[in-house]
């Protein structure tokens, strides 16, 4: 029997304490789910799901055979003991509807309501996507279902940002945290997906997705690209006016970003992106024969070999840079003016790039 882990990647810390809590008869009805968003939480939770309600479990295990009459509902999305309660499309929280039904139905409808309802099998499994995006009144309604869950129920939140959380709803449930996956199951995901068109291109994406998926899948995207290589032209150029670079990089962030929060991520993206070009150079100043850590970016080498046979010099200008991308990218995690922090630093990056080109 094909595992329903295969394919899951990372977390084997996470599924080997739960199947060894199944194994001892000690899972427990309320877990919370916390960790970056894009790390696998909700397909944890959901492979997680399907493991408790499939029939052929032994109930020592965590495992689902895919084919009984519980797995088959449960893959074709119409399991009647699977709930799942999300945020509407373009919402940013999840109201109290969501919970105890809206105010025709208040009572009748919503997750709340549906967990009260006798089970087709031995249990009931919900998730709640997003739950750090409950507004107050959703999550004192499902307060009261915490404290008192229905007879083989089990509740699942998943969250990116456990203080948006009330103390109460933590209290209540069990903590499971998730890390970041490892740049090499994100650089062979985004390769998976098609999302990357070499592994070097696959192996970029996971360094600047810092462990996330979804972060891999937003660098993948095209307009990002564009601006990834427009940035990279500019670093590499021994002449280019810094304040004028800010300023379209800027409109073309805001255009990127749906939010000031969204705009901010991918500022510090560039940033990162900057980073790594200057990351690039270094090496081909000190070991050109020798790239351990993968960077092969050709402008990079293009900007690392204008700064002539001075390597000490190339060093020094090089770090100085390298600490001024990361003193930005700290400014704008401080939120500092978006505008503002690459104004700043483009024109320091800009003069640079004059320094680095020896006089002819």
């Amino acid at each position: 029997m094909t595992s329903v882990w295969t394919g899951f990647r990372g977390h084997d810390d996470v599924r080997q304490s739960f199947a060894r809590a199944a194994e001892r008869g000690r899972l427990t009805q309320s877990y919370l789910f916390v960790g970056p968003e894009g790390v696998g939480k909700q397909l944890f939770a959901r492979r997680m799901a399907q493991c408790l309600l499939c029939d052929r479990r032994t109930g020592s295990d965590l495992e689902a055979c895919g084919e009984c009459a519980n797995c088959r509902p449960f893959l074709a999305g119409n399991h009647p003991d699977f709930l799942m309660v999300e945020r509407d499309p373009g919402k940013r929280e999840l109201n109290v509807a969501k919970f105890v039904g809206d105010r025709d139905q208040r009572g009748k409808a919503g997750l709340c309501h549906d967990l009260s309802l006798r089970s087709s099998g031995s249990r009931k499994v919900a998730i709640i996507n997003d739950a750090d995006t409950m507004n107050d009144e959703a999550a004192n309604a499902l307060l009261k279902t915490l404290e008192e869950p229905p007879d083989g129920a089990m509740l699942i939140l998943v969250a990116s940002n456990l203080d948006s959380l009330l103390p109460t709803i933590r209290s209540r449930c069990q903590l499971v945290r998730f890390g970041p996956l490892s740049d090499a199951d994100v650089a062979d995901l985004a390769l998976q997906e098609e999302w990357a068109t070499s592994r070097e291109d696959a192996r970029q994406l996971a360094l600047l997705a810092e462990g996330s998926l979804a972060a891999a899948r937003r660098l993948a995207a095209p307009a990002f690209r564009e601006l990834r290589l427009r940035m990279l032209r500019e670093l590499s150029q021994p002449q280019w006016d810094g304040i004028a670079v800010a300023q379209s990089v800027t409109k073309e962030i805001e255009q990127l970003g749906s939010d000031t929060a969204e705009q901010r991520t991918v500022a510090v993206w560039l940033l990162k992106i900057a980073v790594e070009f200057y990351r690039a150079a270094l090496w081909r100043l000190g070991s050109p024969d020798d790239n351990p850590v993968g960077a092969t970016i050709a402008e990079a080498n293009a900007w690392a070999d204008r700064v002539g046979t001075d390597i000490d010099r190339g060093v020094d200008l090089i770090g100085r840079l390298i600490e001024r991308c990361l003193e930005a990218v700290a400014q704008l995690e401080q939120n500092v003016g978006i505008a503002l922090c690459l104004e700043a630093l483009c024109t320091d990056l800009s003069v640079a790039a004059r320094v680095a080109t020896p006089s002819r």
